[in-house]
């Protein structure tokens, strides 16, 4: 398949806008003028595509790269991509030369098998999971990020693009599914929460579905459910979501190529942490020392948007303050404590006024989506969002927060929620 390549003639003809060359490792083009570059090294998958009668070459190194198959050096290019990773170039030719838009996948990464069904039953997924360190560890769902730190198990590391992510070293077994590797989403993770979120990305030898069929007859008997009360299985996308007990669940989701999306033979895996934990609401020692120099009653009782999952900081509303507001939701200044806090219906979020750079109150008019108004608080090295209310309900306040904690109290101009 490889002489397609080998001859110019059957390339689409070059121009001179856009251009395509090597660089070791690096696949470099210009996009409208802007150079970009694909790692190689991290190539998943390859495409060619006709998109309004055009062809190009669509790869994937975790960044989408549209390339046309037009730009100059295409023909000379092509050709080394085709001998390095084994591109079906017979594919590759009969797409390009269709009349109507359509893709084809000539190469994938083939991935090793990462997981395993075992033998038996386990009844303890509900629980925890076991980690095949030496020795052994049996590692509970209320583990917090800094005690699973503590353990040695794995590493912290950051993407290119700056997620930073924590990886078990260790192979691990989640009830009878034994898999290669687990992960954790680390950014803004409070380390004193238990874990919410766990994820890994299942292949089989195949790079097909089948690692989504073998998950889904796991945990599902064939006879005893239906999809639709767990999720869907459509000619693009499967997605099921099931409870293990406890308020611990998972989902799995695999996605096929249809006009929009592409198969990456990977099934995605994830497990959730729904559990509730009341003691981490609890303030007592700021509640003992509180001291309300100042408090206002807002007019109507927002939520806030904030949750003790993400953020350590939301508590339970002191019960000091809840006698004063009543159902009302409410803003409270604790000179003694150098503290401002904000109430909202169930719960509340007390910051030190020292960690504040600024607030802004952004407004949003209805226009296809509908209009809202958000109180965001920027802090020295993160921002969190507050309030939710209607457009301009929060712009009164303004004033006081800036009264009570001398920062500034940002509103750039409304714009339209298009």
């Amino acid at each position: 398949m490889f002489d397609f390549a080998k001859d110019n003639s059957n390339f689409p003809k070059e121009n001179d806008k856009n251009r395509i060359w090597l660089d070791g490792d690096r696949l470099h083009y210009l996009d409208h003028g802007n150079e970009e570059n694909v790692n190689l090294s991290k190539l998943r998958y390859a495409y060619v595509q006709l998109l309004a009668g055009d062809p190009y070459l669509f790869l994937f190194d975790d960044h989408q790269h549209y390339i046309p198959a037009s730009s100059q050096g295409f023909s000379k290019v092509y050709p080394k991509l085709s001998e390095q990773f084994g591109f079906d170039d017979a594919l590759f030719f009969h797409t390009v030369k269709q009349q109507l838009d359509c893709k084809a996948k000539i190469w994938i990464q083939q991935q090793p098998h990462n997981y395993k069904v075992l033998p038996g039953e386990f009844e303890d997924d509900h629980i925890g999971f076991e980690v095949y360190a030496e020795p052994t560890q049996f590692i509970s769902w209320n583990i917090t990020y800094a005690d699973l730190e503590k353990l040695g198990i794995g590493h912290q590391y950051t993407s290119e693009y700056g997620t930073v992510y924590f990886k078990i070293d260790y192979p691990v077994r989640i009830g009878s599914l034994w898999l290669k590797e687990l992960e954790i989403y680390c950014d803004d993770i409070p380390p004193l929460v238990p874990i919410q979120e766990y994820f890994t990305t299942v292949y089989d030898r195949s790079n097909t579905d089948k690692s989504y069929k073998d998950l889904r007859n796991l945990w599902f008997d064939d006879e005893d459910y239906k999809v639709e009360d767990y999720g869907y299985e459509r000619e693009d996308q499967c997605y099921l979501s099931f409870d293990f007990g406890d308020d611990i669940s998972a989902s799995i989701c695999y996605t096929y190529d249809d006009e929009s999306s592409y198969d990456d033979g990977g099934t995605s895996l994830h497990f959730y942490n729904r559990r509730d934990y009341p003691s981490l609401l609890e303030n007592l020692d700021y509640e003992r020392v509180l001291e309300v120099s100042e408090l206002v009653k807002l007019k109507r009782s927002w939520d806030i948007k904030q949750d003790f999952r993400k953020n350590a900081g939301v508590k339970n509303i002191p019960a000091s303050i809840k006698q004063q507001l009543g159902r009302s939701s409410g803003i409270w200044l604790d000179k003694k404590n150098n503290k401002i806090g904000f109430a909202g219906q169930a719960t509340c979020i007390i910051y030190d006024i020292d960690t504040i750079d600024h607030f802004e109150i952004d407004n949003v008019l209805p226009a296809k989506g509908p209009g809202y108004a958000m109180l965001g608080v920027y802090l020295i090295n993160d921002h969190h969002y507050i309030f939710e209310a209607d457009t301009h309900e929060i712009d009164p306040y303004a004033a006081i927060l800036e009264n009570w904690t001398q920062k500034k109290v940002a509103i750039p101009e409304a714009y339209y929620n298009c």
